[in-house]
């Protein structure tokens, strides 16, 4: 699914944009927060990796630039309270509700595997999983 201000889509264990993080009709999902100029491959890459451990994931627009502002946005939006945010550059950040310090990050032109195992990882959070990588 994709916006239609935007070629950024989630792909696989997506629900595409949603404009209510708290709509009940909605799974429980981590929350990408994706910049609408951020590049589409990384949003794909993320969402596909979560997708891999089972958990959805779901897209807010965001119209601040930086990764950092839009994970820490996405957290807060999550029933899940966990959140990824993606800059109109590329670099990612995923950050927990509860936790001050960003959990993981990646900088923009990560390689597409790195960016699958992140998003891995924030799913793996969400499970309660040990993480596969140590990229923050």
């Amino acid at each position: 699914m994709s916006s239609p201000r935007s070629g950024v889509s989630g792909g696989p264990g997506c629900h595409g944009r949603i404009d209510r993080a708290d709509d009940p009709s909605l799974p429980p999902a981590v929350l990408v927060a994706a910049h609408d100029d951020a590049p589409p491959a990384v949003v794909r890459e993320l969402c596909a990796g979560a997708e891999e451990q089972g958990i959805p994931t779901a897209l807010l627009g965001y119209t601040a630039p930086g990764a950092d502002a839009a994970g820490r946005h996405a957290a807060a939006e999550s029933r899940l309270e966990v959140g990824v945010g993606v800059g109109v550059d590329g670099a990612v950040v995923v950050r927990h509700v509860l936790v001050p310090e960003a959990l993981l990050t990646l900088d923009a032109g990560a390689p597409a595997a790195d960016l699958r195992v992140l998003g891995a990882d924030a799913a793996r959070i969400v499970a309660g999983l040990p993480l596969r990588t140590g990229l923050a």
